[in-house]
């Protein structure tokens, strides 16, 4: 569980493993095979840690940033860059971030990568497979969004 960074107060946020109805993990909860893999390496000291990459778009469907019907330039400028025509929704990065720190997961770093719109969070690392349960389940706008239709 962790402390509910929307709607704060004793709210909690609650994440957990998908099995599927016949008793399996569902084919996407990677979380189960790391989780068997850092107990049968428990004699040592297993360090975890992810990234995850994730582009932005708009409600038609097209990147931010990117010409309507068209490409943006060569990859270049993007990559960890700052400034106008170079990154786009800075801010939903950032309130991501701090939602996670507000959260305690233990976010360690985020940029942009290498096209308009495309950024990447680290969470990590941490010792065992406990302290990094909820990154393997949601992308960083999923959990705004699930954060945001349950505070309606």
């Amino acid at each position: 569980m962790y402390p509910d960074p929307i709607r704060l107060g004793d709210n909690v946020l609650v994440m957990c493993e998908t099995w599927d109805p016949d008793g399996t993990p569902n084919k996407f909860n990677y979380r189960h095979e790391a989780a068997r893999l850092m107990e049968a390496n428990a004699e040592h000291e297993v360090w975890f840690g992810l990234e995850q990459e994730y582009t932005l778009l708009g409600a038609d469907g097209w990147p931010y940033g990117w010409p309507k019907g068209g490409f943006p330039g060569p990859q270049g400028p993007y990559y960890c860059g700052v400034g106008t025509g170079r990154v786009y929704c800075r801010d939903i990065v950032e309130a991501h971030h701090k939602a996670c720190l507000y959260a305690g997961i233990n976010i360690s770093g985020t940029n942009a990568e290498v096209m308009p719109a495309q950024w990447e969070y680290q969470v990590g690392p941490c010792e065992g497979i406990d302290r990094m349960c909820s990154p393997l389940h949601h992308s960083p706008i999923e959990i705004l969004l699930i954060l945001k239709s349950n505070s309606r």
